[in-house]
């Protein structure tokens, strides 16, 4: 399937790329399909590029790569929900919030997108766990990050598509 994207132009997106939404992200209910595209090749941030609004495209990335040993309690139903059987299918992703004046980058851990990456289903998941910020900001733990990008690789589980520079046509 080929969409245009406001952000990327027109690319080509594989029905067994999609990332569907069994629950939804807050705010955005009535977007259930997206695609996830790697920004660059050497950056743990992703794109969640939705299909069904060319405009809209959240910049993302694995938690646990910016917050090692980031390990949210993460409850059965939820599990359930998105059929996930073995631990080796769940991918968590967060939401990145870019602000320019300051310069600024978010992420919200108290809310993450658990992923299914055997089925590609997801549902974004509000945590109880106060520890976990609405706002963690990026840069303030910027040692944190580069440590935890070097032991995790990116680690998006296989979900991300070809880089942008490649995937754009």
């Amino acid at each position: 399937m080929r969409i245009n994207t406001t952000r990327f132009g027109e690319i080509d997106v594989k029905e067994s790329e999609w990332i569907v939404m069994k629950g939804s992200i807050l705010g955005f209910e009535h977007l259930n399909r997206f695609v996830l595209l790697m920004h660059e090749e050497n950056t743990p941030l992703c794109w969640l590029q939705s299909i069904e609004d060319p405009a809209l495209a959240f910049v993302v990335v694995n938690p646990r790569i910016i917050k090692p040993g980031y390990n949210p309690v993460v409850y059965d139903g939820e599990l359930e929900f998105l059929g996930i059987k073995n631990s080796e299918d769940i991918v968590l992703l967060v939401i990145v919030t870019v602000r320019s004046k300051p310069f600024r980058l978010t992420a919200n851990l108290r809310a993450p997108i658990l992923v299914n990456a055997g089925n590609r289903t997801a549902n974004q998941v509000v945590l109880d766990e106060p520890d976990y910020p609405i706002q963690y900001d990026m840069l303030d733990h910027k040692t944190d990050f580069d440590k935890g990008f070097s032991d995790i690789g990116g680690g998006m589980g296989g979900l991300c598509k070809l880089p942008l520079t490649n995937a754009a046509m």
